[in-house]
């Protein structure tokens, strides 16, 4: 399995990496073994699988982790992910105001919030991934972001995680 932070050139991950600063625009969690590439991800339509080998033709890999789960983790997450995320919106009002505090906080300097105040519960949202990665053995325990964390900030909070090597 690896995750994988990604840009491409369609016009949402351009205006997402001009708002935020940042490298990447979104994350994905590709599972090699037992889906045979498999990707979850999301998107303006959702939370969805497709095909790593159709999907990469449309964008660029930024940033990628391996973990070299046994095959019952990687089994047991893809259950999790798709019983828990599988179908639910984009959090679009949590993304309007990110952006919007990401904004303020670039030009003007104002402090970013601890929490999304227009999250919801009902949809997906990038640090959502969080919550996800607290509750799989061998994967890293994680400060939730409050729904103010960017597909990069994951990025940062994971850079230096290896599966299987305790830090």
């Amino acid at each position: 399995m690896k995750l994988v932070w990604t840009k491409s050139k369609s016009p949402i991950s351009i205006v997402i990496r001009i708002i935020t600063g940042d490298d990447c625009s979104h994350f994905a969690f590709v599972f090699e073994k037992a889906a045979k590439g498999l990707m979850f991800h999301s998107n303006l339509l959702g939370t969805h699988p497709k095909f790593f080998q159709t999907a990469k033709k449309h964008f660029d890999i930024v940033h990628e982790k391996e973990a070299a789960l046994p095959i019952e983790l990687e089994d047991q997450l893809w259950d999790l992910i798709v019983e828990k995320y599988d179908g639910k919106p984009y959090d679009l009002g949590g993304v309007f105001y990110l952006g919007w505090r990401k904004i303020l906080n670039r030009i003007l300097k104002t402090p970013m919030p601890l929490k999304n105040k227009w999250a919801s519960a009902e949809a997906f949202f990038c640090d959502e991934l969080y919550e996800i990665f607290n509750s799989v053995p061998g994967f890293p325990k994680v400060v939730e972001g409050g729904g103010m964390d960017t597909p990069h900030d994951v990025w940062e909070k994971l850079k230096d995680w290896e599966y299987g090597v305790a830090s």
